[in-house]
């Protein structure tokens, strides 16, 4: 299983909670589908989330591996079976930048649009949903044009990000919210990402088997990775 296939099911990730609880730590079961030129990848994990602003997904198939970061976007990925553990910092890859941050600590609005640099200039209502227009930061005004977020009440259900020319290059849709511990959250992510206009990667990721505090199995949140293992810098 390539890197690249799981950051991106890393940053697909998403819980949605709201302000009532304080939770401590969380955990659920995480099926992902994804098609690429008739290709199907099936990537199942095990994620974890604390409010400490650590998350660690355990994967198990098809590769065994450890991935832990933090809100400061340092990531290291353990593989088991070649006993060697894959360091990076990029913060980007931070838990504050991520989406399962923003739903976790019931950022909704957004999604983190503001804190990475968008800024607002449009919002309508249409068929009863709310959407509202983003435009990018100076360093992406070449590459981004704007982001649409789409609430349905105040649960998001619609991200997409349009290229200069106007075509979507990202969408998101979040959809079976459920509630759980008083809090909804969505528990099937869509993602397709659009590599040309006839090219594209889909993703179908779902959650179960959701456990919150005393529930969560700590096994791979304290997880210590072997001292013999082999460090690789990236």
């Amino acid at each position: 299983m390539s890197l690249k296939i799981i950051l991106f099911v890393l940053a697909a990730t998403c819980f949605s909670f709201t302000p009532q609880y304080v939770y401590e730590k969380v955990s659920m079961d995480m099926l992902s589908r994804s098609t690429h030129n008739g290709k199907l990848t099936v990537v199942k994990a095990v994620v974890f989330y604390t409010s400490a602003g650590k998350m660690v997904s355990y994967y198990h198939d098809p590769t065994e591996l450890l991935i832990t970061n933090n809100s400061k976007g340092e990531v290291s990925i353990y593989n088991y079976a070649q006993n060697t553990v894959t360091q990076t910092q990029n913060s980007m890859m931070g838990t504050e930048v991520n989406q399962l941050f923003y739903f976790m600590e019931n950022n909704k609005n957004d999604l983190g649009l503001t804190k990475i640099g968008f800024t607002l200039v449009e919002t309508r209502f249409q068929d009863g949903l709310k959407i509202t227009v983003w435009v990018p930061p100076i360093q992406l005004l070449k590459q981004i044009l704007k982001v649409e977020l789409a609430h349905d009440k105040s649960n998001p259900v619609f991200l997409g990000y349009f290229d200069m020319k106007g075509n979507a290059v990202n969408k998101a849709f979040f959809y079976n919210y459920e509630m759980v511990g008083g809090r909804q959250f969505p528990t099937a992510v869509t993602y397709i990402s659009f590599k040309s206009k006839k090219d594209s990667i889909i993703s179908k990721t779902s959650y179960s088997n959701i456990k919150v505090d005393q529930q969560v199995d700590e096994q791979y949140l304290n997880f210590t990775i072997p001292t013999n293992a082999k460090t690789i810098i990236r």
